[in-house]
């Protein structure tokens, strides 16, 4: 079963061209071994918004589907929040430093018992590809706002931390709200 999957993160809001080229060299060697190996109580989602930006972390969700000549399955799983920390945010060397909130979420219990059947159902039928969607929904947001810039990243587990998979993309708040 050790074989290569092509691998696609994307919102489902977005085409996102905000993917670190070095999450896309990490997940290209990401197979079906690892994914099987997944212990679903380390999974975990951060999701950083600016200031005055409230995630509705219910709402939000953490999505994988699985292609195969089997067939297509794909999962939602339901997240809760384990911590918010405010700090600052560096934007790169030319914008000046932003306030932030940052959320943790994991599995709720009910998604980590559904997590392990998929992983049953990816051993038993290896995928050609994965795709995991992390789709932020938003509690609040200033009146005049049209977008917010989002950071999202995912732990696998916990020897390697969180690993980007959105760096500061804009998001349209159409598509965000928790409605």
């Amino acid at each position: 079963m050790k074989r290569l999957l092509a691998s696609v993160f994307f919102l489902l809001f977005s085409g996102c061209t905000s993917i670190p080229l070095s999450t896309i060299v990490q997940m290209s060697t990401f197979d079906g071994d690892d994914f099987v190996a997944l212990d679903p109580q380390a999974l975990r989602v951060k999701i950083t918004l600016l200031k005055g930006f409230e995630l509705n972390t219910r709402q939000s969700w953490l999505g994988i589907g699985l292609s195969s000549p089997a067939g297509e399955l794909r999962e939602v799983f339901r997240l809760k929040k384990e911590s918010i920390v405010s700090h600052v945010k560096s934007s790169g060397m030319f914008s000046p430093p932003e306030q932030v909130i940052s959320y943790t979420l994991s599995l709720r219990p009910a998604s980590r018992e559904k997590f392990i059947k998929l992983q049953a159902f990816f051993d038993k039928a290896p995928p050609d590809e994965v795709d995991i969607r992390v789709v932020p929904k938003l509690a609040s947001y200033p009146e005049t706002a049209k977008s917010v810039k989002t950071w999202i990243e995912l732990q696998l587990n916990y020897k390697d931390g969180f690993f980007s998979l959105i760096d500061g993309a804009e998001l349209s708040l159409k598509k965000l709200s928790g409605k």
